[in-house]
């Protein structure tokens, strides 16, 4: 497991944090809500122990969707840009949307969700 600290913000940059490894569980989850949420055909998240996150700013520029129980999905975003920022999982763990760094986690990631995504991406090494 890595030691690295990344830092992270959203598009606009109001919103911005710290998390330091080691990093527990790195997830690309190709879940119907996961592409939702993201507009993409899986969403990349990073998760951490709370006391291995730090807010640099923002965090009261959030704003926060989550379904109701005892579904534990949810998003939480930058209340001007929109972009997903960090939220505390109903498990307690911090989950960082990844796309939000420009380095690494030192990682490997794990594919989730593998029985419940969309066809399109499934075959995107046909068109390429």
């Amino acid at each position: 497991m890595s030691i690295k600290t990344l830092n992270g913000e959203c598009l606009c940059g109001i919103v911005s944090w710290q998390m330091k490894g080691p990093y527990e569980f790195f997830g690309m989850c190709q879940c119907s809500r996961c592409r939702k949420v993201t507009g993409a055909a899986f969403a990349t998240n990073l998760f951490v122990k709370p006391e291995q996150f730090l807010w640099l700013s923002g965090e009261n520029k959030r704003g926060e969707y989550t379904l109701p129980l005892p579904n534990t999905f949810g998003n939480a975003f930058c209340n001007k840009c929109g972009s997903r920022v960090p939220r505390q999982t109903a498990k307690g763990w911090m989950l960082l949307p990844l796309g939000s760094t420009m380095e690494a986690p030192n990682i490997t990631p794990t594919l989730v969700q593998i029985e419940d995504h969309t066809e399109w991406f499934t075959k995107l090494n046909e068109i390429v």
